[in-house]
């Protein structure tokens, strides 16, 4: 069957998958890496120590939106067979531009951020070495492993990794104690009034990421997941959307954890956790240094994994605009992530304070990822678009519809918000 577009719209069903298949879903904790760093674990860790989990809510709104606009780019690639960026290229060269300068510095303060609190975990825990030296070591394998590794690899590395920090976060949680009917209370949406409102924006530039709305197309291109003919597509995007909602889940889940901890430990005598690490700190006399210990290798994993995510993100990106080839193992990759290793390795020495970093670096990413929303929703709705058009001929195609509408206009929401407040500090 091709794909023509007076077929109509969402009117095939996907094949079952069989267990093989099923499991064979790998890039979805490729995506968690850019939800589960430190912006997520220093979001999470300050509304518990705030609110308890009277915020956790929060993760499912947002993971809505940003799974609609992973789609949405999904639909884009399975449409054509075009990487992300040529929507930017379609729309006007200054684009092409505007997305270079965005990569560079995303990809660059972002990974900086995971190896800082990579460094930390690493200082904490061996208190000799310097956090320039423990941030050094922590980029340096990271780049090791990205140019040895297949691409392959690095799934299963990072399917084992999310399992791994999953288990210690909980594992730290449960020794501190998880009010359960209490966190259940927290799927119910509340009031974002007050300070509320600004872990609310900040939860946003870190859940709704600029990257991670286009880096599942090119795990795509690295696996093979294509095809001319619509049926096989539609069996592709149904195998696609399991899989990056897993990742999305993920990061909502692992908030729980986080929060639970912070909830146990910091809320009940009005501390506000200034990092990371003072959580783990707070951690040992309530919990036992088990937790601590627990809780640190989970923080580690997150950074690490993180870091990791956003140089490859980054550099997909960069070879998709110079129209290189897509692939972890060509040398225009490992070019790359060489220039991305010095600068943000040599950031280390700046030793700016990690949570006013994480807080700045996510306003930059909610001003950033409503240009993309827009620009996706414009490219999306075109005609053209054959198969994976919109329309209004059945309830499926509504609701497609509405959650892309709904993740684009939240994105220009954030984004007027946060741009509100910077002009508000000038």
């Amino acid at each position: 069957m091709s794909d023509v577009t007076n077929t109509k719209p969402w009117s095939l069903r996907a094949a079952p998958l069989g267990p093989r298949a099923f499991f064979a879903v790998g890039a979805g904790s490729v995506i968690a890496s850019f939800y589960i760093g430190t912006g997520d674990v220093s979001i999470a860790t300050s509304m518990g120590a705030q609110y308890g989990f009277s915020l956790w809510w929060t993760y499912l709104v947002l993971g809505i939106a940003g799974w609609a606009l992973v789609d949405m780019s999904v639909r884009y690639y399975l449409r054509f067979g075009k990487t992300p960026m040529s929507i930017f290229k379609d729309v006007h060269p200054v684009f092409s531009i505007y997305m270079f300068l965005a990569i560079v510095i995303c990809a660059l303060v972002g990974s900086y951020s995971q190896w800082n609190a990579c460094a930390m975990v690493i200082a904490g825990l061996f208190p000799g070495i310097p956090i320039e030296i423990g941030g050094a070591i922590a980029s340096t394998t990271g780049l090791i492993f990205l140019l040895t590794g297949a691409y392959k690899s690095l799934e299963r590395v990072f399917v084992f990794g999310l399992l791994l920090l999953l288990t210690c976060f909980f594992g730290s949680a449960l020794m501190a104690g998880i009010p359960w009917a209490q966190a259940a209370k927290g799927l119910i949406p509340t009031s974002l009034e007050g300070e509320r409102m600004p872990l609310f924006m900040s939860n946003a530039g870190s859940m709704i990421n600029a990257w991670l709305i286009l880096i599942y197309p090119y795990t795509m291109i690295e696996r093979g997941w294509y095809s001319n003919k619509l049926q096989a597509k539609v069996n592709i995007h149904y195998r696609a959307r399991l899989d990056y909602t897993w990742g999305i889940l993920a990061a909502g889940i692992v908030a729980l954890p986080l929060m639970a901890a912070a909830n146990a430990v910091a809320k009940p005598f009005g501390i506000l956790p200034r990092n990371y690490m003072d959580l783990s700190i707070l951690l040992e006399p309530l919990a036992g240094p088990a937790s601590t210990w627990l809780f640190l290798i989970g923080l580690f994993l997150a950074a690490w994994t993180a870091g990791v995510g956003w140089w490859l993100g980054g550099c997909y990106a960069l070879l998709d605009i110079f129209n290189l080839p897509i692939k972890l193992d060509s040398k225009p990759m490992k070019i790359c992530l060489i220039l991305f290793w010095i600068p943000s390795t040599l950031l280390l020495l700046m030793r700016i304070n990690p949570i006013y970093q994480i807080l700045i670096f996510s306003a930059f990413l909610a001003i950033v990822f409503p240009i993309i929303g827009i620009v996706l929703l414009w490219r999306i709705t075109r005609p053209d678009m054959g198969y994976f058009r919109w329309s209004l001929t059945s309830p499926k195609s509504v609701a497609i519809i509405t959650t892309d509408l709904f993740a684009v206009t939240l994105s220009i929401y954030i984004g007027w918000v946060r741009i509100g407040a910077v002009l508000d500090t000038i």
